[in-house]
């Protein structure tokens, strides 16, 4: 296969991006990297049918390329995987296919003896995503763990695995993720020590599986460390959590407040002697202790050193908005600030982070209000001892002293204004099409005020559900080029990439033409980079393929929380933080637009959830209300939220309008609306429509 110049362009994107992905997860008594000591490569046994069988992506995505974990250490320059082992490994996949390895019959002491090092792949797929490591994969890490002193753990999943029984035995843990076509090169890099490890988990790993199910047991205001943090969950690795091969720490840290923004100085030290690193600074602000239940703290912003070679210092700044520090009244039905002080916290990871420094408000303030919603009222949580990090205690009482005070003027206020009722359209005297709207001749008012009712549905009502000319996309818009020159637009799924047919065939069968599309890390993996400049990138990519196959709009990303491994498309979810998700989205559809549109997936809750407004509008649309301004289209969800259907002339749409300043198009799955569509609402959508599609011409 000859590779063109984008699918080369966009198969180095996917490298990177899984290279800047991955999470060392622990790392002790020198297991990682494995490198050899002289001029020949270090021989490794690697055990698991996933070196071969290695998740990518997801099952839909057929890949014209993939790399899996064992050809990726084969080709490395450093390591040589046990050729009898691998050769064991490949005649099972191909002549007992589904069936488990039988690992027992294998001489660990004799692969201990011939290895320097064992590697032990753990896979999941997203849609056989099993979060219990079961009892003979627990055997094999424990007869593999006696046999060699160097044992690394791989977790290619989607996301969370309980591996707490076995990450004990283990020298190294990495989680891999889905990493998409290029993961097994992206591995053995970082394996080898080729590479540097950036990625910063993007989700709480506690001990328990079952944790999950106590955290999520409604739908409050405590979710991912939010909970686990402010209940003293035990955990394996917390939010936040990543290490590298050298070390980094935090030498002086300030805190000041610049006009209406919280400015937060970080001085990061290369304290190692032979690797360099790179770290992600990440700051919590402590809400006070007034009327509102909170938790112990709330994500507020982050930002990563470049490349610091042993001894190098460099500081770094976030920046983030006083008003972000507030919290959803349901009385006030607004965002408010409560009087009292907010103590800034600064570290590596959640439960890293140390008091920093404090802020304090006499008087409480409304800062954004919020139009009603018929939802259920927050009922507290009692919360047990939380969990703190020793000396806490006397860090906040000497901060506080210290405390800057606030002033009405550090907080911007923004009005909620009613927005002007909706008028029908009045036509031209002449027929208007789109390009004379494109010259200035006419406006989009007149084009849709004169169309009739038919044309005016078929635009609204059947978008995407037209067939299209792109094969395997999911559907066109109508087309409408003779009346009115509004041209088919075409949409496609998939959550790692465009999804589209990857061999075309004619009526007997016969391959006439390929459209190679790149698998690029899920979304569970991308959320572990905390670099929106990687995630643009591969928005840009994905842009390019959409660009050369005649694709409009693309579905996804969407920026619903994690909220657990067992929520439905895990693997499509970027982090337990809506802060992290609504920047990861924005970056995201900003790298696509500049060949193609992203299609944001609004607020996607199940149908037996519950919602508190506060839970809403504090965590679950947050993401949504960050990306939205800037985003061209949005998809409507299919589920439910509180019993109540999705639309667009649903309160939830309404405050995607008016409150998010949401200006582009929605799309749907199912029904477009709630009730049959007056001629003002399918004119309202079809303005929305037709903006877009001016900026396709």
């Amino acid at each position: 296969m000859e590779y063109t110049p984008r699918m080369t362009e966009n198969m180095l994107a996917a490298h990177s991006a899984a290279v800047n992905s991955m999470v060392l997860l622990k790392n002790v008594a020198g297991t990682l990297p494995l490198r050899p000591a002289g001029s020949e490569k270090l021989p490794i046994a690697v055990f698991g049918m996933g070196q071969i069988e290695t998740a990518c992506c997801c099952e839909e995505f057929k890949t014209y390329r993939k790399v899996s974990i064992l050809d990726g250490l084969c080709a490395s320059r450093l390591v040589q995987p046990d050729g009898l082992l691998a050769h064991k490994y490949r005649n099972w996949k191909l002549n007992e296919p589904g069936k488990v390895f039988p690992w027992s019959s294998l001489s660990m002491e004799e692969l201990a003896d011939n290895n320097a090092a064992a590697v032990v792949v753990l896979t999941r797929t997203e849609e056989s995503y099993d979060t219990i490591v079961n009892n003979d994969e627990r055997d094999m890490v424990r007869a593999i763990a006696a046999a060699f002193d160097r044992v690394v753990l791989v977790v290619n999943a989607p996301g969370y695995v309980e591996i707490a029984p076995i990450a004990s035995l283990c020298g190294a843990v990495v989680y891999m993720g889905v990493a998409g076509q290029e993961g097994g090169a992206a591995l053995a890099e970082l394996l080898t020590g080729d590479a540097l490890f950036r990625g910063h988990l993007n989700q709480s790993w506690p001990m328990r599986r079952a944790d999950f199910t106590q955290a999520n047991q409604s739908a409050d205001i405590y979710c991912g460390y939010r909970y686990f943090d402010t209940f003293g969950t035990e955990l394996l690795y917390d939010f936040g959590h990543g290490l590298t091969y050298g070390a980094a720490e935090i030498e002086s840290v300030s805190v000041a407040v610049d006009g209406t923004e919280v400015v937060v100085s970080a001085a990061v030290a290369n304290v190692g002697d032979n690797w360099p690193v790179s770290q992600v600074v990440q700051v919590y602000a402590s809400r006070p202790d007034g009327r509102l239940a909170q938790p112990k703290y709330v994500f507020q912003g982050f930002a990563a050193t470049k490349v610091l070679d042993p001894g190098q210092v460099q500081t770094v700044t976030i920046r983030f908005p006083v008003g972000e520090l507030s919290t959803f009244s349901e009385e006030s039905s607004a965002f408010i600030l409560e009087a009292g002080y907010y103590d800034i916290r600064v570290g590596f990871s959640a439960r890293s982070a140390m008091v920093a420094g404090s802020l304090k408000l006499l008087r409480d303030e409304v800062v954004l209000p919020v139009m009603p919603m018929q939802m259920p009222k927050t009922k507290n949580r009692p919360a047990p001892m939380s969990f703190a990090l020793p000396g806490e205690t006397e860090e906040l009482a000497a901060v506080r002293k210290h405390a800057i005070r606030l002033s009405s003027w550090n907080i911007p206020r923004v009005k909620l204004r009613k927005p002007r009722a909706a008028q029908l359209c009045r036509g031209a005297e002449t027929p208007v099409r789109l390009e004379n709207v494109a010259r200035g001749e006419n406006n989009l008012y007149e084009l849709v005020g004169g169309m009739d009712s038919h044309d005016l549905r078929a635009l609204v009502l059947d978008f995407g559900f037209k067939q299209t000319s792109v094969p395997g996309a999911l559907g066109a818009s109508a087309d409408l080029m003779e009346n009115y020159g509004i041209p088919a637009m075409t949409i496609a799924a998939g959550a790692d990439g465009v999804l589209l047919t990857r061999d075309l065939r004619d009526e007997e069968g016969n391959v006439t033409g390929h459209q190679y599309c790149t698998a690029f890390p899920a979304a569970s993996l991308l959320g572990c980079s905390w670099n929106l400049e990687l995630i643009a990138s591969v928005g840009a990519a994905i842009g390019r393929e959409m660009k050369e196959f005649g694709v409009d709009l693309w579905l996804a990303p969407g920026a619903d929380v994690l909220r657990s491994p067992g929520q439905r498309h895990a693997s499509r979810c970027w982090a337990e933080e809506p802060v992290l998700c609504g920047v990861y989205t924005l970056a995201m559809a900003k790298g696509v637009e500049k060949y193609g549109a992203a299609v944001l997936r609004a607020v996607s809750m199940e149908h037996k959830d519950t919602a508190t407004q506060r839970a809403y509008q504090d965590i679950y649309s947050l993401g949504f209300a960050i990306a939205a301004p800037s985003a061209a289209a949005v998809l409507l969800p299919t589920q439910w939220l509180n019993g109540e259907p999705s639309g667009e002339d649903t309160a939830q749409s309404e405050a995607l309008c008016h409150e998010w300043k949401f200006r582009g198009m929605f799309l749907a799955d199912d029904e477009r609306f709630t009730a049959e569509p007056t001629r003002l609402q399918l004119e309202q959508a079809a303005l929305r429509i037709l903006r877009f599609a001016l900026k396709r011409l």
